[in-house]
């Protein structure tokens, strides 16, 4: 069972900015609204809110696993879609779906609106609950979350900045761990959902590219379309039973790429370990992640964009094991790197130390093997006794 939940807030200032540091910020904006601490997203772009609410009168609050999609432009709203369910304990807590709207009113006023439905838990018990206490709790904890995000985006507004910049990474240090930012195609070629196959096709002949993000007339992310999608269209492929069965067909008689397209996309976000989206692109078995930053989409990653890891000169995997030896303390201990291989010597200064420093130096993206131990100065293990 599903009830609907609804709240709005009259926010100060100029609705482009508005705007533009929601869609900039909704992820930073909706943890500082609830007092969550900073974290790094999950590989699906997830992340933990805590949730604060009034039952009976007792203070609660609750940590939920939140996901926002790609912001949409209708007219003079703009609509970022916006859901989450509780982690642990998902079949007892409310899951909610819907969105985060922002519309101007004037040209220095906007109305900030927390719009969808949370899912009734625990079944018929849940709904008699529901109906004595459980959706003003619901109202509540929207409303409170609605009132808390206004002032957040409000005050961002007046700072006069939508955000501190990112440091800039020192030239002189590669990074050791990969992030998908590093390699991911930016600004990618979007379709639109009407655009028909053939212009599809032609334009990844000639962009030299295999797939692309599809979006809603809104801006939406709808799905991916790959040269696969539109080789099955072609080839007319009779469908068989399942689940794969109802795709076939969709692509058989599609004639646009909102039609033909993958859905849904699988999503990645530009901080994500490169190894992380890796792990995603198997486990889907998917040849491409669409990155999205906040609610925009900020680039593609394919699986050839992950295997640029694996070519990394030996120049700068020397540059990142140099490094991790100097971040480890140890001076007297030496790796050269040789075709993608890393040759370990010297010697350690104590011995307790060796497997981390084994372990991250192997852990540099790009680093094939590591051959060889090196010696230590000094013997800090533990002896343990056995009588």
């Amino acid at each position: 069972m599903q009830r609907w939940v609804y709240s709005y807030e009259l926010v100060d200032g100029s609705p482009e900015r508005l705007a533009a540091i929601l869609r900039a910020h909704v992820v930073d904006l909706l943890r500082a609204a609830t007092d969550t601490p900073a974290g790094p997203p999950a590989v699906d772009g997830s992340f933990s809110l805590r949730l604060d609410a009034t039952l009976a009168g007792t203070a609660a609050s609750k940590d939920v696993r939140t996901t926002t999609g790609v912001a949409s432009v209708e007219g003079r709203r703009v609509r970022i879609p916006l859901a989450w369910h509780a982690e642990p304990a998902a079949h007892a807590f409310p899951a909610f779906e819907g969105a985060i709207e922002l519309e101007a009113l004037s040209d220095r006023h906007a109305q900030l609106t927390l719009v969808g439905a949370y899912t009734v838990p625990l079944g018929p018990v849940g709904a008699v609950f529901d109906g004595l206490a459980l959706g003003g709790v619901a109202q509540r904890t929207i409303r409170s979350l609605t009132n808390r995000l206004g002032q957040r985006l409000e005050a961002q507004h007046a700072a006069g900045e939508a955000g501190a910049a990112a440091p800039e990474p020192d030239p002189e240090r590669p990074p050791v761990t990969l992030r998908v930012r590093d390699v991911m195609t930016s600004d990618p070629m979007v379709f639109d959902e009407s655009l028909s196959l053939r212009s599809a096709a032609l334009l990844l002949v000639y962009r030299g590219v295999q797939g692309a993000p599809v979006v809603s007339p809104t801006g939406a992310l709808v799905g991916v379309v790959s040269e696969h999608d539109l080789l099955e269209k072609e080839a007319a492929v009779l469908p068989y039973a399942g689940r794969r069965a109802a795709d076939r067909e969709r692509r058989r008689t599609a004639l646009t790429v909102g039609e033909a397209c993958t859905r849904p996309a699988r999503v990645t976000v530009p901080d994500a370990t490169l190894r992380s989206a890796a792990r995603t692109m198997l486990d889907h078995n998917t040849a491409r992640l669409v990155v999205v930053d906040g609610s925009a989409i900020a680039g593609i990653l394919t699986r050839h964009d992950v295997l640029k890891a694996l070519l990394r000169s030996d120049a700068e995997l020397q540059a990142a094991v140099d490094s991790v030896l100097a971040d480890l303390g140890e001076p007297e201990v030496r790796g050269n790197v040789v075709w993608g291989e890393v040759a370990l010597e010297g010697v350690a200064t104590a011995r307790s130390k060796i497997p981390r420093l084994l372990r991250q130096v192997a852990e540099i993206d790009g680093i094939v093997a590591v051959h060889g131990t090196p010696t230590h100065a000094r013997d800090d293990a533990a002896t343990t006794v056995y009588g």
